[in-house]
């Protein structure tokens, strides 16, 4: 083995290290947040989320802050402490959250077992449904007439506004217009172009984009 093998191992396996420590930053800072969402409403019930990826294990929370964020009642949960009893909560929540908003990917079981990305993915969810979808905001706030839309369209316009003329972007939504990274970097590029070499992204290379942003 070359010295110069060697230094591009150590090298990969550096950079490799990097944006695992990256993700993982990036988790937690989402944990953080969503778990301080979550706390905000159920202080009302007297009770706390310490560790969103277990608390929310045997569905009680989860009904909870429906409850709290909605205005509707769900029903009582089931109090049994096994797997069944467990899994009963969430699919009620789960049920309710289907007659406001499409879930995909997302199973009773996923947030029972503590599945990390999907549970950021639900609160999310449920983020996007009760809050920023409820909120109307002006679009022009110096036009009298100008069209109300809901903080969701309001943020999406911005987004195709701030994004418009860049190679390879055309947003239309908040999942499948992001999933090759340019959106992300094109945002960032519109307000820091000394940070973002733009031109030098290869729109084929999804990862790579989504780890450059």
């Amino acid at each position: 083995m070359t010295a110069l093998t060697t230094r591009e191992d150590a090298l990969r396996q550096f950079e490799t290290g990097r944006i695992q420590h990256l993700r993982e930053e990036r988790l937690g800072i989402q944990k953080k947040t969503f778990t301080k969402w979550m706390n905000s409403f159920l202080i009302k019930a007297r009770l706390e989320v310490m560790d969103l990826f277990t608390d929310l294990a045997d569905g009680k929370m989860l009904l909870k802050l429906l409850e709290i964020i909605s205005g509707e009642k769900l029903g009582k949960p089931n109090n049994g402490r096994m797997r069944v009893h467990k899994i009963e909560n969430v699919n009620k929540s789960l049920a309710f959250l289907h007659t406001k908003v499409r879930l995909e990917s997302i199973g009773a079981e996923d947030i029972v077992d503590g599945n990390p990305r999907l549970i950021l993915g639900l609160i999310w969810t449920i983020i996007l449904r009760f809050q920023i979808q409820e909120i109307e905001i002006d679009v022009d706030e110096e036009n009298e007439s100008s069209e109300k839309k809901s903080a969701k369209d309001a943020l999406l316009l911005w987004c195709q506004r701030k994004t418009a003329g860049y190679r390879g972007v055309s947003i239309e939504d908040f999942s499948r217009s992001w999933r090759d990274g340019l959106g992300f970097n094109a945002l960032i590029h519109a307000h820091r172009p000394d940070i973002i070499d733009y031109n030098s992204l290869i729109p084929k290379n999804h990862i790579d984009n989504l780890n450059n942003a």
